[in-house]
């Protein structure tokens, strides 16, 4: 695996202007994210929804299961046990799953209560977020697997 990300990093450090889309990506997608939500929220809302509570719920419950988790199992990030250098500076530990990827992933199937494009402008950006953690260098592929998989979960399990 170390192989992987040297290789994937090296051609991306090779290549500027993909280094600068993909550092931009990294920052700035999450924040779409996270302004899409509260506006899904309020809409939702707004035209009296019963998915409100879901909306509010679900990527709660998801949230605090994955910090949880992360607590518990405190793996090491890619660049704390391989010969490799992150993109962009980061926390050490704690990496799966990744925290980002399933907040992006659970808002954007919440989106959907909202409205069909919504939700699917919501997944685009989640899969960028998602790709984002990997070729930065600063999550495993099973960290961000694993937090999409949470994301389903907590999306499709009837908590009442």
């Amino acid at each position: 695996m170390e192989c992987f990300y040297q290789s994937m990093l090296a051609y991306i450090r090779q290549r500027p202007r993909l280094e600068k889309i993909i550092i931009f990506l990294t920052q700035y997608c999450p924040y779409v994210t996270f302004i899409l939500y509260p506006c899904v929220l309020i809409y939702l809302w707004y035209i009296h929804s019963p998915y409100l509570i879901d909306a509010i719920l679900r990527p709660c419950i998801a949230f605090v299961i994955v910090t949880v988790f992360r607590k518990i199992v405190n793996r090491p990030r890619p660049y704390d046990h391989m010969d490799i250098q992150p993109l962009r500076g980061h926390k050490h530990g704690e990496s799966f799953p990744s925290r980002h990827t399933v907040s992006a992933c659970i808002i954007a199937f919440v989106c959907f209560y909202a409205h069909f494009y919504v939700g699917v402008f919501a997944c685009i950006i989640a899969l960028i977020v998602s790709l984002t953690r990997i070729l930065s260098g600063v999550h495993h592929i099973s960290d961000v697997f694993a937090a999409i998989i949470i994301a389903i979960l907590c999306f499709i399990i009837d908590f009442h």
